[in-house]
C-alpha cells in the first residue's frame, strides 16, 4: 500500500484591510504570529507563518490589506507587496472577504487582482459572526464577482478556534505534493528582530489614539542572544513631537506600560526572557521618504 505523497503549499492570505488575514493565520498556527488589531492596515510587510502536520506543509503569507488611494508612499510600498504575494510563487490564494461590511471600489480593486491569479483561489467569507444574514451578503458577492461563481468558498469567524478545522479542510485539495520547505517545528521564517518589532507596534497601536499608530515605525537597534536571556533595544520613530508625546506619556507611564506588554508578548512566544530597552525619536515625514522606507525594509 502506497503512502500518500507529502503536500505543501505557499498560500497568500488576501483582502481588503481589517479583513481578518492575520486573525485567521494566527488561528491557524494557534500563535500569535502575525499582529492583529481592530485598526484597518495593522499588517505592513508581508509575514510568513508555517503549518506543518506529518503529512503536510502551509506556509502562509499574511499580506498588507489592500487600500485602494492613501498619500503616503508607505501606501503604495504595502499595496506593492500584497500585489506580489498574488501575483507571483504562490501555489494558492486564499481570499478574504469581510462580511461585516458593504463591497464597494476597495473590494472591487481586491477582486480584479485576486481573479488575475494562475492558482487556485478559495474565496474566505470571514466574520459570520457580526453579519446579520451571511448567505444574502455572500449571494450578493457571488452575483456582482462573477468571476468567482465557481471558486470553492467557506464560510467563518476566523476568531472562533473551530474555524482552523474548517479552513484546514477546505484548503487541503488545492495544496500540492512538493516537498517540507521548513523545519516541522518553525512556525514563521521572520526573524526575530522583526516579530520583536511587531509585538512592540501592536501595544503602540492598542495603547494609543488618534494618527499616532499610523505614523510609527519600530526599529530593532541591537538584538542579542545570551544564554540567559534575549537583550533588545528598540527604537521608535515618529513623525512629530506632539506624537512622541504621546507614546511616552506622562511622567514615561505610557511607554513602560508598551514596554511590560509587548515583553510579556514576545517572551511566551520565544520562551525566554528579554530585557527591553525603548525610546522614541522623531523622524519627520518618514512615511514619504524613500531612503528610509528601503533602508528599514
Amino acid at each position: 500500500m502506497n503512502e500518500k505523497p507529502f503536500k505543501s503549499a505557499f498560500i497568500a492570505l488576501f483582502g481588503r484591510p481589517n479583513s481578518g488575514k492575520s486573525t485567521l493565520m494566527n488561528t491557524v498556527l494557534q500563535e500569535q504570529i502575525s499582529i492583529a488589531t481592530s485598526l484597518p492596515q495593522t499588517t505592513r510587510q508581508n509575514i510568513r507563518g508555517i503549518y506543518t502536520t506529518p503529512n503536510t506543509q502551509l506556509v502562509f503569507i499574511d499580506t498588507p490589506g489592500m487600500h485602494k488611494g492613501g498619500k503616503h508612499t508607505l501606501n503604495a510600498v504595502m499595496r506593492e507587496q500584497a500585489v506580489s504575494a498574488v501575483t507571483s510563487g504562490m501555489d494558492v490564494v486564499c481570499y478574504l472577504v469581510d462580511l461585516s461590511r458593504d463591497f464597494g471600489d476597495e473590494e472591487k480593486d481586491c477582486a480584479e487582482c485576486v481573479a488575475s491569479a494562475s492558482v487556485p483561489i478559495l474565496i474566505v467569507f470571514n466574520k459570520i459572526d457580526i453579519c446579520e444574514n451571511p448567505d444574502a451578503k455572500i449571494n450578493t458577492f457571488l452575483s456582482t464577482y462573477k468571476q468567482f461563481e465557481k471558486s470553492p468558498h467557506i464560510k467563518l469567524s476566523a476568531v472562533d478556534p473551530k474555524s482552523k478545522d474548517i479552513f484546514l479542510t477546505a484548503v487541503d485539495p488545492l495544496v500540492p505534493p512538493g516537498p517540507m520547505y521548513f523545519d516541522e517545528e518553525s512556525l514563521t521564517d521572520a526573524p526575530m528582530r522583526t516579530i520583536a518589532a511587531e509585538f512592540i507596534r501592536k501595544q503602540i497601536i492598542i495603547n494609543t489614539r488618534e494618527e499616532v499608530p499610523h505614523a510609527v515605525f519600530v526599529e530593532i537597534e541591537s538584538y542579542k542572544e545570551t544564554p540567559q536571556k534575549h537583550e533588545i533595544v528598540a527604537g521608535i520613530h515618529v513623525e512629530t513631537i506632539g506624537q512622541k508625546g504621546i507614546v511616552i506619556g506622562p511622567g514615561g507611564a505610557l511607554i513602560e506600560k508598551i514596554k511590560r506588554f509587548a515583553k510579556k508578548d514576545i517572551e511566551k512566544l520565544i520562551g525566554t526572557r528579554i530585557s527591553l530597552k525603548l525610546h522614541v525619536k522623531v523622524t519627520p515625514q518618514w512615511r514619504d521618504d524613500d531612503n528610509f522606507l528601503r533602508v528599514m525594509r
